[in-house]
């Protein structure tokens, strides 16, 4: 009778066992995991309600912005443009005292823009280098500074060439009217 009975409680233990094993693996595990994707998906959701207000609450700023970036655009006509371009350099030229040794104008075609890209080399000290590329970046034309260089012609330091890309960037018309 005792080994009957210690038989029926290895049976009920073993069945227990087998079926806290069931469960953890069909219930409780695959619910776990789906908490903790719901978890990281409100998460990303908050985020992007977040990102979304900030958005909504800077607007205006963003919205004038934009019609700055309009406002100083370059013209349609790609001839206009060009000589736009060559005006801001000459105009650069003066302003910071720089002698551009080589300047290499090409135009590229993006998505949703045009792209107006010189490669130059240009000669001077430190402060008229330095000048150069605050009259670039604070130009009221869309012009960015995308790559810098900078060697020493003498062995003080004090003649340096600087040798650079620049773009002017030009919004397509499609671009303009989908505000």
């Amino acid at each position: 009778m005792r080994n009957n009975r210690r038989e029926a409680l290895l049976k009920i233990a073993v069945g227990a066992v087998v079926g806290l094993f069931l469960l953890d693996r069909m219930i409780l595990t695959p619910a776990f995991a789906s908490w903790k994707e719901q978890g990281e998906r409100l998460t990303k959701l908050r985020e992007q309600v977040q990102r979304g207000r900030q958005l909504v609450a800077r607007e205006k700023s963003l919205r004038t912005r934009w019609d700055e970036m309009l406002r100083t655009d370059m013209p349609e006509d790609i001839s206009v443009a060009e000589n736009e371009v060559f005006q801001a350099i000459s105009r650069w030229t003066l302003d910071s005292h720089v002698n551009f040794t080589n300047l290499t104008p090409q135009r590229t075609g993006g998505e949703g823009c045009e792209t107006f890209e010189c490669r130059a080399s240009a000669t001077g000290d430190q402060a008229t280098l330095g000048r150069l590329l605050y009259e670039i970046e604070t130009d009221p034309l869309p012009a960015h500074v995308e790559e810098c260089e900078l060697s020493t012609r003498d062995a003080k330091g004090t003649q340096l060439t600087m040798t650079m890309r620049f773009s002017f960037l030009r919004l397509v018309e499609g671009k303009k009217k989908g505000r």
